[in-house]
């Protein structure tokens, strides 16, 4: 139940809810402690910064079952400049929640006791880790130093007028966010998560409307028309009439210094109105950076868009080469430590190209943090294409720093051209872009459905031609090659006694006489029936030669033409050792393929040949099939098909290697 107290200032009624400290009189903005008695003036707060705020004082809402109330507000100064809003929710349990609004996105958090001491703000650095312990492993996103501006409602801590308070942020993982409060001591811990708006019910408030639309101004320094597409955001406006750089707080524009801009070939002007990936678009301002690698300046344009929702996105234009970025919360990308090459984040490899340091060098339109013409962040870039990595790493004044990431994903031209409507056609990029897809990679990709088909196909021809080809066997025998030499005997027992060599299969029948003028060797098969005119056939010849040869002219005769198909085949076998190191040539089996031939009787004539007299070896062994299975075909159409992709290779690559050729990570030459 609330205490009711009166203003010290003005006398104006107060309301203290159970663990409110201050209060703010509503009719003089006095700032009230509460104490044991009457309430104690320790100050007045500065009017409110409009925002633009969808939320109200006095608004009501559920979160988790439970209801609650927007009982105080707080605005903060950031050391960059700006402001942001902390809601107070007062509970119905008597708890109180702590809704942090920035940019659009809001975050619930609630106190949280820790287990042991929170590390000091001098030990964090911004995009390091910190283990909270049971409460897990968290990002640090920012640290940084807050100023207290202003207030309004019932505040459960005492603020101070132009107080200070350090500090951190923490990302973790699918959308986790927790506070380190060190103005108290010890520090104070919050943990909560980013959550829609439209999550928390809210409804009811002390609210003013939102503005909507555009806003027209004029610029104080040259008088020309400003449109300001999201008044209630906007910090900085750069004129691109005169060049001016203004401020903008509370829906007014303050003149703050000239800039020396760059000239600038503007693609998408400033109020562009687009819908681009889906999302109707506005293009509200334009952001030129550098960066200075080996001496040489490489710029870029940044076209900053607002989105249906007041969300803000990045399209970003290089040398031609386009690309879309949104942010992405600290806490879903792991730490990148200094000169780590891979980076695994958001399910992909990612590989670093480069680092950096990008200089604003010029500034057009609208902005929602108070950018300055030579603002320097530290830029360092994983590539996965299509889409990169961005973390950009920044220092604020009193020693803060934050980091921020940017996922990105590549668009081509004349997706830009069509989403905005532009004239012409759009230029072609320059050179290979960090992020580009590689087009060999695409045409592979599309060619991997006909590649898949192919195969599919040639593995059902090959089933086919399994089943229609028999491998029946026509004919097999050992033929002795002493029963077809005149003049020739076997080797004998005592033939070794004698100073024959053992080992040779055969001598010659009176050794050491003349021998007689002998006949070729020739072999005749009984007739062989071919019935299918439709298979082919396989003749396979098999000899146990050892450092030796043996060759068969064969020809199988047809009986009732005879028409004779001709066919050789040789086995010839050699191994030895040639400087300590083995070799072997040949083979002892070969087989030759003849075409399918008409059915009827054929007789097999073989005519075996060696060198020498003597046959190196006793039998030779001789195989006839019909419907065999013949590899070569099929290996021969295999290689066809993988012919494509293989060919498709060597661009990529060489497409790969342009690519890494810019980067300050290129794989180096010469083995390492």
């Amino acid at each position: 139940m609330s205490t009711l107290a009166s203003c010290p200032s003005c006398g104006a009624a107060l309301s203290f809810r159970p663990g409110t400290m201050v209060a703010v009189c509503a009719y003089c903005k006095a700032l009230a402690a509460r104490r044991d008695r009457d309430p104690e003036l320790i100050g007045q707060v500065a009017d409110l910064v409009d925002t633009g705020s969808p939320l109200g004082l006095g608004g009501s809402g559920t979160y988790a079952g439970r209801a609650f109330t927007l009982a105080g507000r707080v605005q903060l100064k950031h050391p960059l400049g700006g402001v942001w809003d902390e809601w107070y929710l007062a509970l119905d349990d008597g708890r109180w929640g702590w809704l942090a609004e920035a940019q659009g996105r809001f975050y619930l958090t609630f106190t949280r006791t820790p287990h042991g001491a929170l590390p000091p703000a001098e030990g964090l650095r911004a995009g390091g880790p910190v283990d909270l312990g049971p409460e897990g492993l968290w990002t640090v996103g920012e640290v940084s130093t807050a100023t207290f501006h202003s207030a309004e409602g019932e505040i459960p801590w005492a603020v101070e007028p132009g107080a200070t308070y350090r500090y951190a942020d923490l990302s973790g993982k699918d959308g986790a966010f927790a506070t380190l409060d060190y103005g108290e001591n010890p520090p104070l811990l919050f943990l909560g998560r980013e959550v829609p708006l439209a999550d928390l019910h809210i409804q009811g408030g002390a609210r003013k409307p939102l503005k909507v639309g555009t806003q027209s101004l004029n610029c104080p320094k040259c008088g020309g028309a400003l449109a300001l597409h999201a008044p209630d955001q906007t910090q900085r406006v750069g004129c691109p009439s005169c060049g001016s750089l203004l401020s903008a707080e509370n829906g007014k524009l303050a003149f703050l210094k000239s800039l020396k801009q760059p000239h600038q070939e503007v693609i998408l002007p400033l109020g562009a109105e687009g819908l681009l990936k889906g999302e109707k678009v506005t293009c509200i301002g334009q952001l030129r950076r550098s960066c200075t690698i080996d001496g040489l300046p490489y710029p870029w344009t940044e076209y900053l868009l607002l989105d249906s929702q007041h969300g803000f996105q990045w399209l970003v234009e290089s040398e031609g080469h386009w690309s879309l970025a949104r942010a992405v919360a600290p806490g879903d990308i792991p730490e990148a430590r200094e000169g780590q090459k891979n980076l695994r984040a958001q399910g992909r490899d990612w590989r670093r190209f480069q680092d950096v340091e990008a200089v604003v060098t010029g500034v057009w339109g609208e902005f929602y943090w108070t950018v300055e013409q030579g603002e320097r962040v530290l830029v360092s870039e994983f590539v996965a294409p299509p889409c990169s990595l961005t973390r950009e790493r920044q220092s604020h004044p009193g020693g803060g720093e934050e980091v921020n990431w940017s996922l990105s994903t590549y668009l081509e031209p004349g997706e830009v051209w069509s989403a905005f409507k532009l004239d012409g056609a759009p230029p072609a990029p320059q050179g290979i872009g960090s992020f580009q897809p590689n087009p060999h990679r695409r045409a592979l990709a599309q060619s991997a459905l006909w590649i898949v088909g192919a195969l599919g196909l040639l593995l059902v021809l090959v089933m086919a031609e399994s089943v229609t080809h028999r491998n029946e066997e026509l004919f097999h025998r050992q033929i002795d090659l002493f029963e077809l030499t005149p003049g020739l005997r076997p080797l004998a027992a005592g033939d070794v006694r004698k100073g024959i060599p053992a080992g040779r299969p055969g001598v010659p029948a009176a050794a050491g006489a003349p021998a007689e003028e002998s006949q070729d060797p020739v072999f005749f098969s009984d007739p062989i029936q071919i019935k299918d005119g439709h298979q082919n056939l396989a003749v396979t010849l098999s000899a146990p030669v050892n450092n030796n040869w043996i060759e068969v002219e064969g020809a199988l005769v047809s009986e009732t033409t005879g028409v004779a198909e001709l066919f050789l085949l040789e086995s010839s076998y050699y191994h030895g050792v040639d400087g300590g190191e083995s070799w072997t040539e040949g083979g002892q089996t070969e087989t030759v393929f003849l075409s399918a031939l008409p059915p009827g009787s054929y007789v097999l004539r073989l005519a075996p040949q060696w060198n020498g007299k003597v046959p190196p070896v006793r039998a030779i062994d001789v195989q006839l099939r019909q419907g065999v299975l013949r590899w070569l075909y099929p290996g021969l159409a295999l290689l066809a098909i993988l012919l494509v992709p293989l060919i498709m290779i060597f661009p990529m690559a060489a497409f790969e290697g342009r690519r890494w050729q810019e980067s300050m990570y290129a794989p180096k030459s010469g083995g390492d």
